[in-house]
């Protein structure tokens, strides 16, 4: 992720889910099969969400899909060749094959932007446009704009919960503000840097520090949201995430930041993290029923 510049990485806690002793099952079946107990199984295994890393945007997805509806999950079953969770990264694989799409995952937006809509949009493309241009062709596009779509849509909006991704162009969305890292917690976060940048933080090692959860939102205290207009509805969601970046806990904005990471930062900042990313998935799976399970 980057602003674009964050190399993808995976976080420790990985799950393997296998079948075995599959035997005369058709080759169409046994897809459907697959992808359906995948689905359930990480939804299961994973109980809390790793990073917004390369694992994370798999929570994400598979957290919506374990919410959607039975049309929609039929639909996708059918439209897609691996679960969506094994392909939530699939938009920041392809960015060396398809550079024009750097771009998309991000926003920078001014320092104090309240609303998003108030930010100019790059030529080159930007998250909002780039969402709000996918999530179309994932209800209206032909079958091979739909499942492109669907992949886009799914990455894209755990992007925009991740606050940094509306970060300031100065310092590429926080990546190039650097906090010195201490020997101690560095060990704790299985990191070797004497620095690590506000980037890295949020998109994984906020959730990679040992917490008792007992901060932690529910997923069912997050409403899911009315979608009568997906671009408004996204707009919206775009100014939540500017106030969670303008927290002064954060410590994003000018005259507040730090030198050094600390343990309390981790901590104090890990329920809004955990919040992000049930909303993500909360709204994500919102999107895939309103392409696949509504009339257009």
């Amino acid at each position: 992720m980057l602003n674009s510049a964050v190399n993808n990485r995976c976080s420790e806690a990985g799950y393997t889910v296998r079948f075995l002793g599959v035997i005369k099952v058709s080759m169409g079946l046994l897809r459907k099969s697959v992808f359906c107990a995948a689905t359930a199984f990480s939804a299961l295994l994973c109980s809390s969400a790793q990073a917004w890393w390369e694992d994370g945007h798999q929570r994400v997805c598979d957290l919506a899909m374990a919410q959607v509806q039975a049309a929609t999950r039929a639909a996708l079953v059918n439209l897609l060749d691996e679960p969506l969770g094994k392909q939530c990264s699939w938009a920041d694989a392809i960015k060396g094959k398809r550079p024009d799409t750097k771009s998309w995952h991000y926003l920078n937006a001014p320092p104090d932007t309240r609303r998003i809509s108030a930010v100019p949009r790059p030529k080159g493309g930007d998250i909002i446009s780039a969402l709000i241009e996918q999530t179309s062709l994932m209800k209206h596009g032909s079958t091979h704009q739909r499942r492109e779509a669907v992949l886009w849509v799914g990455h894209l909006v755990g992007d925009l919960h991740q606050p940094l991704h509306l970060g300031y162009a100065s310092d590429l969305g926080g990546n190039t503000y650097r906090l010195q890292l201490p020997e101690g917690l560095g060990k704790q976060l299985q990191e070797k840097r004497d620095t690590v940048s506000m980037h890295a933080i949020w998109d994984g090692l906020i959730l990679r520090y040992e917490n008792d959860g007992s901060l932690a939102p529910s997923l069912e205290t997050i409403e899911a949201p009315s979608l009568e207009d997906p671009e408004a509805a996204i707009l919206a969601w775009a100014d939540e995430t500017l106030t969670v970046l303008n927290d002064p806990n954060v410590h994003y904005r000018h005259g507040t930041r730090l030198q050094a990471l600390d343990s309390h930062y981790l901590t104090s900042n890990r329920p809004a993290v955990d919040q992000q990313i049930y909303r993500a998935a909360k709204r994500l799976a919102a999107l895939l029923d309103w392409a696949f399970s509504t009339k257009s």
